[in-house]
């Protein structure tokens, strides 16, 4: 079944019960447009969110957190622009995704402006394991003083780990861990996957975001699976 970007006042509808509203459906709703939310948001906050719920809203969703942070925050596609999929939170807050590659976060604090990589990038496209490209070049964006920002790119070099098992939101996936160690001439970093054993599609990924923002946890609890537009 396709993923589908959020719409809102079907969601809504959909997620009226007689205890009151869906929360996922409410959180999604107030990701979009949240003048609209019912007067219920308030009571549903503080429930569970279930891997039924998100099933029954058909909503592809994501689960992120930042380092620094105690508790993630789910977030719902909201936009997709040619393959680049806008995902938003209850407090108006986005990241952009290409795949499982996040390339601009915003209301964040100190934002990514945009991000690019060199292709094949197995994190823009599902890439089997044993394809993987031995390294890829990632550009990234910030805000500067001057108009063209501030650019910085890294050469990254893939690594691969032990086979193992996670389980994301009560769905369990076999996978293998990879290591992403990038360095450039402002420094470097190091990114970690979990890529599907067979098909290669990163379910979780720890992402730099920047010198500032440090990194972002990242899980697809349900793939976005519609046409680029």
């Amino acid at each position: 079944m396709t993923r589908r970007i959020l719409a809102a006042v079907a969601l809504l509808l959909a997620g009226c019960t007689n205890q009151g509203f869906n929360p996922i459906l409410v959180e999604a709703v107030n990701a979009v447009n949240p003048w609209d939310a019912p007067d219920e948001a308030a009571a549903a906050k503080g429930q569970p969110v279930t891997r039924a719920a998100i099933d029954k809203a058909d909503v592809a969703t994501i689960r992120a957190r930042l380092v620094a942070d105690q508790s993630p925050t789910y977030l719902f596609a909201a936009s997709n622009n040619g393959g680049y999929v806008t995902y938003a939170s209850s407090l108006r807050q986005t990241l952009t995704l290409r795949g499982s590659q996040v390339t601009a976060s915003r209301g964040l604090g100190w934002d990514l402006l945009s991000a690019t990589s060199s292709q094949p990038d197995p994190l823009t496209r599902a890439i089997p394991p044993g394809q993987w490209p031995r390294q890829v070049t990632r550009s990234y964006e910030f805000p500067s003083i001057t108009p063209a920002g501030q650019i910085l790119s890294f050469t990254c070099r893939f690594e691969f780990g032990d086979v193992t098992e996670m389980v994301i939101l009560d769905q369990r996936h076999r996978g293998v861990q990879v290591s992403e160690t990038c360095a450039g001439p402002t420094g470097s970093f190091e990114n970690l996957h979990f890529a599907d054993v067979s098909t290669g599609f990163v379910w979780r990924t720890l992402q730099w975001l920047g010198p500032r923002q440090g990194l972002v946890d990242i899980e697809i609890v349900l793939p976005y699976t519609g046409n680029p537009r």
